[in-house]
């Protein structure tokens, strides 16, 4: 019978009690393979206890993770990375019907400060993870992203949800904040079955915008959302556009 060193367990404990996980030693960005590591444990990951996550799929259904978004900013200092990977229950590529929705997680990595008259960087380590979070483009489709500036030293995550079924349309308007080592959906706003077109009659298109604006104060900052969509049955229904604003309060962006 193998006895294992007791060293073996007390590194481990030890390690585990340093902090966010490592993801790199190298000043360069990790790969996608070394993120995805990092954040999942590898190109698959398996649904637990978290009944926030069985809200997307049973417990114990393994997920494919696939990265579909990256990018690069700076915020209270260090370099940062926003990660955002698509999970379906089957390799993604044959994920692609019409009604497959796939979910959506997201990750921030950090990278470490020099730390006393140390020449080279820190290294990369996760900083905050949603590992499911909100559901994503219809058939695995490409996602809608893009990081917003939300005021001095502050941005958050976009993503713009589209779904058309037979003739109606629906939009919406989300966006991701980290907070501490948590990263949160503080907004989903947006319009859901409205008609895209109508015969010969046609319809006006239908859109949504997301405006960042100055903010009141540094800790709490604004957005307008637009809302443009057509309301009532065909031949004839009639655009509607609703301008809405919000403030950041307890978390969450509310309407002023």
């Amino acid at each position: 019978m193998r006895h294992r060193n007791p060293l073996c367990f007390l590194l481990l404990a030890w390690a585990l009690l340093l902090g966010p996980m490592r993801v790199s030693a190298a000043p360069e960005p990790p790969t996608m393979t070394e993120a995805r590591r990092a954040v999942y444990g590898g190109a698959l990951w398996r649904v637990g206890a978290e009944p926030a996550h069985q809200a997307f799929f049973p417990r114990g259904t393994q997920l494919h993770v696939h990265e579909v978004f990256r990018a690069a900013y700076q915020e209270s200092g260090p370099d940062k990375l926003m990660l955002v990977y698509q999970l379906t229950p089957g390799p993604r590529e044959q994920y692609r019907c019409d009604s497959c929705a796939p979910a959506l997680g997201a990750a921030v990595l950090a990278r470490d400060l020099p730390q006393g008259l140390h020449i080279l960087e820190g290294s990369w380590r996760v900083q905050a993870r949603a590992p499911l979070l909100m559901w994503g483009a219809p058939g695995a489709a490409a996602e809608d992203l893009q990081l917003i500036g939300l005021g001095l030293d502050r941005w958050g995550l976009r993503s713009r949800y589209r779904d058309r079924v037979q003739n109606l349309e629906s939009r919406r308007e989300r966006l991701l904040l980290q907070q501490g080592e948590r990263l949160l959906l503080v907004l989903d706003e947006g319009f859901a079955g409205k008609p895209a077109a109508c015969g010969a009659e046609g319809t006006a298109p239908q859109h949504t915008a997301l405006l960042p604006l100055a903010p009141r104060a540094a800790d709490a900052p604004r957005l307008e959302l637009v809302l443009r969509y057509n309301e009532g049955a065909c031949p004839r229904p009639q655009v509607r556009e609703e301008h809405r604003r919000y403030e950041l309060r307890d978390g969450r962006f509310q309407p002023e």
